[in-house]
């Protein structure tokens, strides 16, 4: 009896560290998925900025770029996003206009990743039928 409660205490130690093994995994693989998460959410602002962008372009005066850039520039400061760069170009020759906005998309790595993490550029870029 006393043989079998040696072993069943062993086997409680072992589990202890074998989640302090895995904890660290599951820890970074959450903060993968929050940092992916995190991309994709900047991602999409910059669409519906590029789109908002696009739209005002469309029907607007093309010489107007003022209105377009501060509209995009709305859009973005509501969601605490900085633009890099907005770009506005008009097609004469399929009477489209398109609208890109860039940002640098700075990964938090907490030190946890060292060189892993850095600076992505996102972008976001919408093309609509000129209308004006």
């Amino acid at each position: 009896m006393a043989f079998k409660s040696r072993i069943f205490r062993n086997k409680k130690g072992n589990s202890i560290i074998e989640f302090a093994l895995v904890l660290p995994i599951l820890l970074l693989i959450l903060f993968g998925i929050t940092e992916f998460g995190r991309a994709i959410m900047v991602t999409n602002v910059l669409h519906t900025a590029s789109r908002e962008g696009a739209r005002l372009a469309s029907v607007s005066d093309l010489s107007d770029t003022v209105s377009i850039q501060t509209r995009v520039q709305e859009v973005l400061s509501a969601s605490n996003v900085a633009p890099k760069n907005i770009t506005m170009q008009y097609d004469a020759a399929t009477k489209t206009v398109r609208v890109s906005v860039t940002s640098d998309f700075e990964v938090l790595s907490l030190g946890i990743l060292g060189t892993f993490a850095g600076v992505i550029e996102l972008q976001g870029t919408t093309i609509m039928k000129y209308e004006g």
